[in-house]
C-alpha cells in the first residue's frame, strides 16, 4: 500500500525560492504522522524537530556547461536541421469517385499547422477559404460534375507558402433523378 506524502504550500515556496535563487538555505522537516502519512515542510511540527536530510540541489550558472560525473565537459549535441513541412491530403483518396448529392467533398490533411501557420485549401486551383485556417478538415461546397484537382498549402503568418501537398485528382458524379415515362 502506498502512503500519501503531503507537501506545506510553505515547503512549496521554500523550494523555489531555494531553486531560484542560488545560495539561498531553507530546513526541510519530515515527520510521519500516526496514521502512518510522511510529511514535509519549512516549518517544524515540534520544537525538537529535526531538518530533513535531502541530497544536495544541483545548479549551474548561465552560460556554462554542467560537468559530467567522470569529469568530461558536456557538449550540446549538433543542431539538426529541421524537416522540410509537408502537407499530405489524406482524404478524399487519389482518383476517387465523389457520389454526394450535395456536392460536398470533404477534404482531411496531415500537416504541422503550428504557431501562427495556417491552411489553404484548392479547387482547381482557386482558393476555396478567404483566409488561412489552422483546421486540418475542410469541407469543399457545391462541386460541379466531373474531374477536379484539389490541394493544399501550408503558409506563415506573413502569408508565404511553406509547403503544398500534391494535387490529388477527384471525380464528383453526384446521382441523378431517373426520369420515368409517362405512358
Amino acid at each position: 500500500m502506498r502512503r500519501p506524502i503531503v507537501v506545506s504550500w510553505g515547503l512549496a515556496a521554500a523550494c523555489l525560492a531555494a531553486g531560484w535563487s542560488l545560495g539561498v538555505a531553507a530546513d526541510v522537516f519530515r515527520w510521519v504522522d500516526k496514521d502512518g502519512v510522511v510529511h514535509y515542510s519549512d516549518k517544524p511540527p515540534a520544537p525538537d524537530a529535526k531538518p530533513a536530510e535531502l541530497p544536495q540541489l544541483q545548479t549551474f550558472k548561465s552560460g556554462t556547461l554542467p560537468q559530467l560525473p567522470d569529469g568530461a565537459p558536456a557538449t550540446a549535441a549538433p543542431a539538426q536541421p529541421a524537416a522540410p513541412a509537408t502537407v499530405t491530403i489524406v482524404a478524399p483518396a487519389q482518383q476517387e469517385t465523389i457520389r454526394d448529392a450535395e456536392r460536398h467533398v470533404s477534404v482531411s490533411v496531415n500537416a504541422p499547422v503550428t504557431g501562427g501557420n495556417g491552411l489553404v485549401y484548392y479547387l482547381d486551383g482557386a482558393a476555396q477559404n478567404d483566409s488561412p485556417t489552422q483546421s486540418t478538415a475542410f469541407l469543399l461546397s457545391g462541386v460541379e460534375r466531373g474531374e477536379h484537382t484539389i490541394a493544399v498549402a501550408l503558409v506563415g503568418p506573413d502569408g508565404h507558402e511553406i509547403a503544398r501537398s500534391a494535387s490529388t485528382t477527384i471525380y464528383m458524379k453526384p446521382p441523378t433523378v431517373g426520369m420515368t415515362k409517362k405512358h
